[in-house]
Order: structure tokens, then C-alpha cells, then sequence
């Protein structure tokens, strides 16, 4: 992976901002920040994050989907390698996080 990756990385937002108290909760668990951290430097698969983080592939597809689900991770793209295996690419939605909160809530 060579400019195309570099392209893409460099079109994600430098800031995101959340409201939401749950993605403090996403944020602050140790291996979905290390996963978090690995996929604002590049896009990576599954494979690739297990090699990087030394974590369980199965693992690691269940806190990509609490990162998705939060907002903090993206599927941006799907190959098929030379042995007809799915690869599924995931990078960061911004380069920094920041979460604004404000008491209390708001009533519904």
C-alpha cells in the first residue's frame, strides 16, 4: 500500500467531536484505544491489527464493531487477495477525538 493509502489518511478530519457520555466508555477501554491509535496512522485489516497488536482476530472484530457503532472506526474498503479471501479495510473517522459534555442533560 503505497500514495493511495497516504491519499485517503490525509482526507480524514483532523478533529471529531462526540456529545455522547457512552463514547468515553468506548474510549477509555484499553485495547479499543491501542486499535483506535493503530487505525488513525493507517488503514488496516484484521490481520494486519493482530500482527501490529499481538490480539485475537475474533477479539478484534469485536471492538472494531463498538468503534463502528461509535463512530470512531469506518469500513472504507473490501478486496479479495490472490487466494479469493475478503479483506476488510478500517481507518479512524479523524486524526483526535474530543467529547463535550455538558450537566446535566438534557431531559428527553
Amino acid at each position: 500500500m503505497t500514495n493511495s493509502n497516504s491519499a485517503k489518511q490525509s482526507e480524514i478530519p483532523l478533529r471529531k467531536v462526540f456529545t455522547n457520555p457512552d463514547v468515553v466508555k468506548i474510549l477509555y477501554h484499553k485495547k479499543r484505544q491501542s486499535i483506535l491509535k493503530a487505525l488513525i496512522e493507517k488503514e488496516c485489516t484484521i490481520y494486519d491489527l493482530k500482527i501490529q497488536l499481538n490480539l485475537n482476530p475474533g477479539e478484534i472484530s469485536r471492538h472494531i464493531k463498538h468503534l463502528i457503532k461509535a463512530g470512531l472506526v469506518v469500513k472504507v474498503k473490501k478486496e479479495t487477495n490472490d487466494l479469493g479471501m475478503t479483506l476488510k479495510y478500517y481507518r479512524a473517522t479523524a486524526h483526535t477525538f474530543e467529547i463535550k459534555l455538558k450537566w446535566p442533560p438534557k431531559s428527553v
